[in-house]
Formats: structure tokens, C-alpha cells, sequence
């Protein structure tokens, strides 16, 4: 079900060795630089982040569930 989520997503972000980038989608620098900044302050090393096109976002299972919020927030601010 994830590769689907990959084809049909309109926004995927990547984290790799911590740090972030857009995959596809697009974001402005602002709001790249938040979602940096989370994951660089816990110590993410690597994950994706997808939107389902509803306005949902899913985590990959190495983001912290406590973190899902946070990175919602700062998305829908976008």
C-alpha cells in the first residue's frame, strides 16, 4: 500500500541523513527550514513524510509518533 501512496502523492518530503528535501510537491524554503529544524533538533536521520492529497499525512515508522503533530502543524501552515 505504501508504493501507492508514493505514485499518488501530491507532496513527498525525504529525510536523508538528516536532512530534508522535497521529493515531489512543493513547499516554500520557510517551511522546509521548520521541518529541518525538528528533525535536526530529535535526531532524525532518515524517513519520508507523504500527503494523501485529503490533507492527511503519513509518517514513515522512523518519525516519532510525539512528532506527527508538530510536522502536521507546521505542513498546514504551508
Amino acid at each position: 500500500m505504501l508504493w501507492l501512496l508514493k505514485l499518488t502523492s501530491p507532496l513527498v518530503l525525504v529525510i536523508r541523513a538528516g536532512k530534508v528535501g522535497l521529493a515531489k510537491g512543493r513547499l516554500s524554503g520557510g517551511i522546509i527550514r521548520e521541518i529541518q529544524s525538528i528533525v535536526s533538533d530529535e535526531g532524525i536521520a532518515s524517513g519520508t513524510i507523504h500527503a494523501d492529497g485529503s490533507g492527511r499525512y503519513h509518517f514513515s515508522d522512523s518519525i516519532p509518533g510525539e512528532l506527527h503533530q508538530q510536522l502536521r502543524n507546521v505542513l498546514v501552515s504551508s
